[in-house]
């Protein structure tokens, strides 16, 4: 067949799709991206080798040095701070140190964007991904170009040099006055300024993007223009400048975000097209912009947001043929569906009441409280009324949290990724209602069928979760599912997992680190029962909430829990939590919570010998006050957990705890320098398993 400049026949099926699987293997590996993109593009467009060759050279030498830049230890001399975000209690600086980016915490409101600082400090560089489908620390800030975060022991204010956005600065300042700044910050700034409520309400709901990557209320902007445009009248030139000085400001005031230059590179590339009529087509025009951008920012190609635009983008290409026929709120629906189906995989969940009121928020969000936020800047007055819009408008959002219907899907592995989105393609390429029907419920079968068999699964699974210094531990299995403590990031973790109810949830005491997150799963999971300790006064609530001690037994599914502990009543908190063996396959696991020396003895007066369990979940974070020698004599574990922060400001664990575990002959697992510590028994058959952080 011979090749045209125009879309050919097997594009239909491959190549206008092929961009989303390959943004999705650059998840993985950027590397996958540049080949295949540039070979497929070059085949598609009939590009001349050179021209290929020059683009392909620029990508590998954006990434080659991006990926090779070597991160000092430490750093001395001066620093320019180039970004600020301001917290309750300190600021969080971004300084460019040698051309490198590093954050630090510094104190509240003492620095200025563009001053200039002589720092001493040490560097530490972000950890990978620790807990299974969890937050990626170091992918995330790899795609701010942030190379670590920096322990200070001086910095000192040399001098405040010129920044092209302290006009911005001055803007937030400004805006920091009003009742609505957080919206108006939001939509007029691209500034992360929710609050912690604001943030878990619209992240429950799926729609923290509306606010962040998406860019629609700009397009709104943009349409009004146009027609205003149009009524005056204008010619296509003055037209055309206007238009860019009013993205130039935008861009600015948005601080160059991708959400922004990602629309007006698609309106620059358009114009020129048409202008020197050109025939690239809309999926050519989006794979140009992509490209540039990532010449541009390369980092972005390890941004999720930037991901879920591409995606996004190419499926609402798509699946033009059907939405373009339809007018209204049925148009909107349609692609409220298709933006929610194409970034499923990073979200994980569907709200059908979502759907149905997505087109309704977006109207709401991209008219009257954007547009308002603009009015309030030269109107502050009207400050009140768009205060009183966004309290209605909140009240709408909270109606609808407090009734959502959330499906949580199991967060999908890299196959099970491109699987979805080829099915997916197939399904935007239906021609017809019949079509379409037949297609959903093909892939309806297949990811039901795939979700069925990770149910059936026989494997139980232990989860010693990395949550920093406190303590988390998960047990999966046929027939129970049991958390023991909720410090934190375990929430995302059970969802993603597919665990729709826990039988128990197990506080062992009411330290915040052993209890933090405890309220929030039980407002988002089904749990029969929370068992605590008789002695601690917990600050949760639920209607079945019962107390266990020495000699007491639960039996959860195949698995039988013995309670040893608190033997009695003590002074001190820690010496109250709960202490319990549970059997997994042929190995004895002992939970000690946070229990200390006095505990550990009435323990071994009463048990003896009875305590030895394989495997021992060390007490109190590897405090020296914890698992004496004595106690490691009674228990005589192979194994010793211990979950702790790194670096923590305690020093845990105690170097004395650490000699007696190797004294003992006891192999040590950690989350701080190990991340989750999985264990997996099947069928006689066992195998540990690391998520390193390095």
């Amino acid at each position: 067949m011979k090749k045209s400049n125009h879309i050919l026949l097997w594009d239909d099926y491959f190549i206008e799709g092929y961009a989303i699987f390959l943004m999705i293997l650059g998840c993985f590996h950027p590397w996958i991206f540049v080949i295949l993109g540039f070979y497929i593009y070059w085949q598609r467009r009939n590009i001349k080798i050179p021209v290929i060759l020059i683009g392909a050279s620029l990508f590998f030498i954006r990434l080659y040095f991006f990926e090779m830049e070597t991160v000092p230890l430490t750093i001395h001399g001066e620093a320019k701070i180039v970004e600020i975000n301001t917290y309750e209690y300190s600021d969080v600086v971004i300084l460019k140190y040698q051309h490198i980016k590093y954050q630090a915490f510094v104190d509240k409101d003492i620095y200025r964007i563009g001053d200039v600082v002589v720092i001493d400090a040490d560097v530490t560089l972000f950890r990978n991904q620790t807990i299974p489908y969890g937050f990626d620390q170091k992918t995330y800030y790899l795609s701010q170009n942030v190379r670590g975060y920096l322990t200070i022991y001086s910095i000192d204010f040399v001098r405040h040099s010129f920044s092209v956005y302290s006009f911005r600065e001055s803007m937030n300042q400004y805006l920091s006055s009003f009742q609505s700044q957080t919206y108006m910050k939001a939509l007029i700034l691209g500034e992360k300024s929710f609050t912690d409520e604001q943030n878990s309400m619209y992240k429950n709901l799926g729609i923290l993007y509306l606010f962040t990557v998406s860019g629609l209320h700009i397009y709104g902007l943009m349409v009004l223009i146009k027609k205003v445009f149009f009524y005056l009248s204008l010619s296509e030139k003055t037209q055309f400048i206007l238009t860019i000085s009013l993205y130039i400001i935008i861009l600015y005031f948005n601080h160059f975000s991708m959400s922004v230059l990602r629309i007006v590179l698609i309106f620059l590339v358009q114009h020129f097209s048409k202008r020197m009529k050109m025939t690239l087509s809309s999926l050519d025009i989006i794979h140009l912009v992509f490209f540039g951008l990532l010449i541009y920012r390369i980092e972005w190609i390890y941004h999720i947001g930037f991901l879920m635009l591409f995606i996004i983008l190419n499926f609402i290409y798509l699946m033009s043929h059907t939405y373009q026929r339809l007018n209204g709120y049925l148009k909107r629906l349609l692609l409220s569906v298709l933006i929610i189906l194409s970034i499923l995989p990073f979200q994980s969940m569907i709200s059908p009441f979502l759907i149905l009121l997505l087109p309704v928020i977006m109207v709401i969000l991209t008219g009257p409280i954007y547009f308002l936020s603009i009015i309030v800047l030269l109107i502050p007055e009207l400050d009140i009324f768009l205060r009183i819009v966004i309290d209605y408008f909140e009240m709408m959002m909270q109606w609808l949290d407090s009734r959502n219907i959330l499906i949580i899907l199991p967060a999908l592995p890299v196959y099970g990724i491109v699987i979805y989105y080829l099915l997916l393609t197939i399904l935007f390429r239906s021609q017809s209602l019949i079509a379409i029907i037949k297609r959903s419920l093909m892939i309806i079968f297949i990811f039901s069928y795939f979700i069925v068999d990770i149910k059936l699964t026989q494997d139980v699974h232990l989860y010693l979760i990395d949550v920093g210094q406190g303590d988390s531990i998960l047990i999966e299995s046929p027939t129970c599912n049991l958390l023991i403590d909720s410090f934190q990031n375990v929430l995302p973790l059970i969802n993603d997992l597919g665990i729709t109810h826990l039988d128990y949830l197990i506080l062992t005491h009411s330290d915040n680190d052993h209890i933090k997150e405890a309220q929030d799963i039980i407002n988002h999971v089904k749990i029969n029962q929370i068992i605590v300790n008789p002695y601690n006064i917990y600050p949760i609530h639920h209607e079945n909430m019962i107390s266990m001690k020495s000699d007491d037994y639960l039996q959860c599914g195949s698995m039988s829990i013995q309670f040893l502990g608190p033997i009695r009543e003590y002074n001190e908190i820690n010496n109250n939590a709960l202490v319990f063996k549970i059997h997994i396959g042929n190995k004895g696991f002992i939970f000690t919570g946070d229990i200390e020396k006095e505990a550990e003895d009435d323990l071994i007066s009463k048990y003896g010998h009875s305590l030895k369990s394989d495997v021992l979940k060390v007490a109190h974070h590897g405090s020296s006050t914890s698992t004496s020698s004595e106690f490691l004599y009674y228990v005589d574990p192979k194994i010793a957990l211990i979950s702790i922060g790194e670096n923590n400001k305690y020093g845990f664990p105690s170097k004395e705890v650490i000699q007696r575990l190797i004294v003992s002959n006891i192999d040590i697992y950690r989350t701080d320098t190990m991340g989750t510590i999985v264990y997996t028994y099947h069928q006689k058959k066992e195998k540990w398993t690391m998520y390193l952080p390095f």
